[in-house]
């Protein structure tokens, strides 16, 4: 594994689409798009990005997708990024059912005929992502979901015992105060071993760690209906991903749901060493090739 990181530039041949749509229930989103060099893309993917932080964070990511005429669509979610700004509603997510109306939207909008299309997402959004193959509504309707680094469960060293009592009666306090936000930052040191990604995320105007009561009792019980029971409606194919000295999600809840479920194609990646941005950690390169390398596989074997 080589320790060095791959600039955050975007290759010159991609071009990059920023654009605000407005949800079925009126509520102004921001997204982005990194389109097929070829302008003919052979698969589409929609991404969700993870707790407190936005899509323009993915540019070094998603350029490597479009140099592979996969093209990727994603959107600042709901209390996060440029659309918590406009709306004034940073750490409100609505809940999953919200989520889930949002994911339909932009899955259905993004979709086009003949061509294969892929649900992914980082940490929050990872685990979203692995919630929607379980009861989304348009779950069948994918070719396979990547998810790294998922929010099933928080890891021990996240969530101390102090943490793991407090949430335990978040969802009796979120039917009586719902939108009450609370402080739930991630440390920065969490993210990569690399000095300089810290920095760059700690210094970030559009990351902050508040959330609402309603979205992280939607979170965290989703996480749990997903380990106990949602997992056996899982039967796409799917790639998870997590790094070995991941800190803030626990890579045993992926490995408990990835052992359960009966998919027809399953791939688990444990990477040794990696922190929970594999993707802004030592060794980058090779975490990102290999989604886009999972995806085309996929491709491959469907024709």
């Amino acid at each position: 594994m080589g320790e060095q990181f791959t600039d955050v530039s975007v290759d010159k041949s991609v071009k990059v689409v920023d654009k605000w749509i407005e949800s079925s229930d009126g509520v102004e989103i921001y997204t982005r798009t990194w389109k097929a060099v070829s302008d003919n893309p052979i698969a589409t993917v929609v991404f969700l990005h993870g707790f407190g932080e936005h899509i323009t964070r993915y540019d070094h990511v998603f350029d490597k997708f479009a140099i592979k005429d996969i093209e990727v669509y994603a959107y600042d979610q709901r209390g996060f990024g440029e659309t918590a700004v406009k709306n004034k509603n940073q750490g409100q997510t609505g809940g999953w059912n919200v989520i889930k109306k949002d994911i339909t939207e932009a899955l259905i909008s993004q979709r086009r005929e003949g061509i294969p299309q892929f649900l992914m997402g980082h940490s929050m959004g990872g685990g979203l992502t692995i919630r929607y193959a379980c009861e989304g509504v348009e779950k069948n309707n994918l070719a396979g979901y990547i998810s790294a680094s998922p929010w099933l469960r928080l890891s021990p060293k996240t969530s101390p015992i102090a943490m793991d009592i407090g949430l335990f009666f978040v969802p009796t306090i979120s039917l009586f105060i719902p939108n009450q936000i609370i402080n739930a930052k991630i440390n920065p040191n969490y993210i990569s071993r690399d000095p300089v990604q810290v920095k760059k995320y700690s210094e970030d105007p559009l990351i902050h760690g508040t959330i609402s009561l309603l979205s992280l009792r939607d979170i965290t019980t989703g996480g749990n209906l997903v380990l106990e029971k949602e997992y056996l409606n899982m039967t796409s194919p799917i790639y998870l991903a997590q790094g070995s000295a991941d800190m803030i999600t626990d890579i045993n809840a992926s490995k408990q749901f990835i052992q359960s479920i009966k998919s027809s194609n399953i791939m688990f990646r444990e990477w040794e060493g990696r922190y929970h941005e594999m993707h802004n950690d030592y060794g980058n390169w090779e975490v990102i090739q290999s989604y886009v390398q999972w995806i085309l596989e996929r491709i491959n074997s469907a024709s």
